[in-house]
């Protein structure tokens, strides 16, 4: 029989600090990396097992990558999702062929 995998909470502030250490810092992600600094001081008044933080981290990196093409966000997205980062291409590449089937079909 094969060994189950322990499951071991994950800590939002930690994901978060390695997220940070992806995002160059230019004019163009000044505002992400503001705002997943905020996500992180908010998670570390939350419980381990709040769910909050994590809702919040979500949003924003759908609001501030919600097409991702440039590698460190594929390396972001990777260390949130726990996804490799071709798994996450693959997952962004098979939603943009899903999106553009639905529009075709509806022309």
């Amino acid at each position: 029989m094969a060994k189950s995998k322990k499951f071991v909470p994950r800590n939002c502030g930690y994901v978060i600090t390695q997220m940070l250490t992806k995002i160059p810092k230019s004019k163009d992600t000044t505002e992400l990396i503001e705002a997943l600094e905020w996500n992180r001081d908010d998670a570390s008044y939350k419980a381990p097992e709040e769910t909050l933080q994590w809702q919040r981290t979500t949003q924003t990196l759908m609001k501030y990558i919600p097409d991702p093409s440039e590698d460190w966000q594929f390396e972001v997205l990777s260390i949130f999702t726990t996804r490799t980062v071709d798994e996450v291409k693959k997952i962004v590449i098979d939603t943009k062929l899903e999106q553009q089937s639905r529009d075709e079909s509806n022309i």
